[in-house]
């Protein structure tokens, strides 16, 4: 019995590992297999680049990725992550994708790529916007919310909740309930959440409507997982480091020195001119924007953060 776990779990790395996942904007994971993909139909491409004063004709073997996409069925969204094996990433909206026209190809001037270094490229595009290695791709229906108000430091905001040990329908398991977080962090009955990973993963989440009986769990290696019966499991985020409901949020303590990617991802609006509000116990201090995420240091112990 042991043996036929262990294969199956070594035939689904496999089966990663050789295909290209497309995430949907409910978080489910759908995935395609690279040998399938090279077996298609391929069509030429003829690209002209510049580099270094030289102007360089390629001719590709592909298909349409745009067209193929939307044969998928895989629903609307409102962005597209496209990511390398070496998490190389470049996203677009919509309508710029939808103005592209954009290629899987699985060859170049008539050599064939290594089956698990599938290019995504863009003719009309600089090559900086092309994907060598596509690995996954994320359809993002994402709707931001203004910037927190106060940000409190996800560790130590965490020590006033009580730990539950396999909290239902949960079991061997240990994390807080979420309900009991949000409850602290806004008074609206129905309140709006914003999640983000680790690995640049983002959900705008209803409370009650998705999270609902939701846990934060804690791992063994100090991460913490959303998971809700509400959501499919494929919608549960593995380490998240960011939370925000309404106008607070909680952002793990090695996560302040992201801040700026962070920022862009959530679409805040941030200048060079912005200062941090570092509440300690026993004082503040006012740091300018840039010289604080300099010294991620000076944040340690902080009850709360206020950027203004």
């Amino acid at each position: 019995m042991k043996k036929d776990l262990c294969l199956l779990i070594i035939l689904g790395v496999i089966l990663t590992l050789s295909s290209l996942e497309i995430i949907d904007t409910k978080g489910i994971s759908h995935y395609y297999d690279n040998a399938e993909l090279y077996k298609k139909e391929m069509q030429e491409i003829k690209t002209t680049r510049e580099k270094d004063g030289t102007v360089r004709l390629n001719t590709w073997q592909g298909f349409r990725f745009d067209i193929w996409l939307k044969q998928q069925k895989l629903g609307d969204f409102a962005t597209i992550r496209l990511e390398s094996s070496d998490r190389y990433q470049v996203t677009l909206e919509k309508a710029e994708f939808d103005s592209l026209e954009s290629y899987i190809v699985t060859g170049q001037d008539g050599v064939p790529f290594e089956e698990n270094m599938l290019r995504l490229i863009f003719p009309a595009l600089r090559e900086m916007q092309w994907i060598k290695g596509l690995e996954r791709v994320v359809l993002e229906n994402f709707q931001p919310l203004i910037r927190p108000r106060r940000f409190y430091l996800m560790q130590e905001a965490l020590k006033k909740y009580p730990l539950q040990q396999d909290p239902k329908p949960f079991v061997k398991t240990q994390g807080w309930f979420l309900s009991d977080i949000l409850m602290d962090l806004s008074e609206a009955e129905e309140k709006q959440v914003i999640l983000y990973s680790r690995d640049g993963l983002k959900q705008h989440l209803t409370y009650p409507l998705h999270l609902e009986g939701a846990i934060l769990e804690k791992t063994a290696e100090g991460h913490y997982n959303l998971k809700s019966p509400q959501i499919p499991g494929g919608m549960w985020m593995k380490d998240v480091i960011y939370l925000q409901c309404d106008n607070y949020a909680l952002i793990s303590d090695d996560a302040i020195n992201q801040f700026i990617p962070l920022a862009k991802t959530l679409h805040w609006e941030t200048t060079q001119e912005m200062q941090f509000r570092i509440v300690f116990e026993d004082g503040e201090e006012v740091m300018n924007f840039t010289d604080a995420l300099a010294e991620p240091q000076v944040f340690k112990g902080a009850l709360f953060i206020e950027l203004f």
